[in-house]
């Protein structure tokens, strides 16, 4: 019997060509089976960093127990400016939890701790106090800075931990114990 030729295939990719997407069709979103996205906005917030006198003398002058190595601008910049997504993700997440002061009432402060992967090097602890100024624009003041491991944040206050791998861990001092709220592993 005579051997039959083989059919050329048709490849569907080449076939196929560029894929439209359809702006006015329904797709699935967080809320509903069937939403049609209208608009998308874009917001940008201004952070103004300060010092106070107390971060600032202890950085350039020391203590009693003498200058404070590794809390220089330099070392903190990138944690503060790191910290900011989590906080809002933190404050957006978990109820109760505040970071932002107003004029009137208690001023919470925050203690950022930046967790290093050489465990030679001791962890940087910040402690910050944030203001409203207005919609888009807020500061930030670093109260004081120490480089210390297990450091201790008052009672009632908040730490954020933050991993060099982006991931960070909310904790809250309540009586004494501190107690793992919540943590972020990226997106």
């Amino acid at each position: 019997m005579e051997s039959k030729r083989k059919r050329k295939r048709i490849n569907a990719a080449e076939k196929q060509g560029d894929i439209i997407l359809d702006i006015e069709a329904f797709i699935k979103n967080k809320s509903s089976e069937n939403a049609r996205k209208i608009q998308s906005t874009k917001e940008e917030l201004e952070i103004e960093i300060y010092c106070d006198k107390h971060y600032y003398l202890r950085n350039q002058i020391g203590d009693e127990n003498g200058k404070r190595d590794g809390i220089g601008y330099e070392f903190i910049e990138a944690t503060l400016l790191k910290a900011t997504k989590h906080l809002i993700y933190y404050a957006l997440k978990i109820r109760g939890f505040a970071f932002i002061n107003f004029d009137e009432g208690f001023k919470s402060r925050i203690t950022l701790t930046q967790h290093f992967n050489d465990h030679d090097i001791e962890d940087l602890n910040i402690v910050v106090e944030y203001h409203y100024l207005s919609m888009h624009k807020y500061e930030v003041t670093v109260i004081t800075a120490l480089r210390k491991n297990n450091f201790y944040f008052n009672d009632g206050s908040y730490q954020i931990e933050l991993y060099s791998d982006g991931t960070s861990y909310i904790n809250k001092n309540e009586k004494r114990k501190v107690k793992e709220i919540s943590s972020f592993h990226g997106i």
